[in-house]
């Protein structure tokens, strides 16, 4: 999976899931801030994104990404280079 609407769509789907949110996320809005995100579901968002896409991502990064568009730059930069560890 290359395509950036594929990845897009994952992201999007774990964190509705996973982040226990039941309505449409838009992909700019602050994830904890505007969102209600608690770190037990962040947890869980970045445990599910690592298995999801095969890939490592440093925590500080993934705290730093508080967006859905954050996540999936960092997601689609781990999937360029694959194997490799997004720190």
């Amino acid at each position: 999976m290359s395509d950036i609407s594929d990845i897009r769509k994952d992201v999007m789907t774990i964190v509705e899931t996973s982040g226990k949110l039941a309505r449409p996320i838009p992909p700019d809005k602050d994830l904890y801030s505007d969102l209600g995100v608690e770190s037990v579901n962040a947890i869980s968002i970045l445990l599910a994104l690592e298995g999801r896409f095969e890939t490592t991502i440093d925590d500080t990064r993934f705290i730093e990404a508080r967006t859905v568009n954050s996540l999936v730059d960092l997601v689609a930069e781990a999937k360029l280079a694959p194997g490799a560890r997004v720190a």
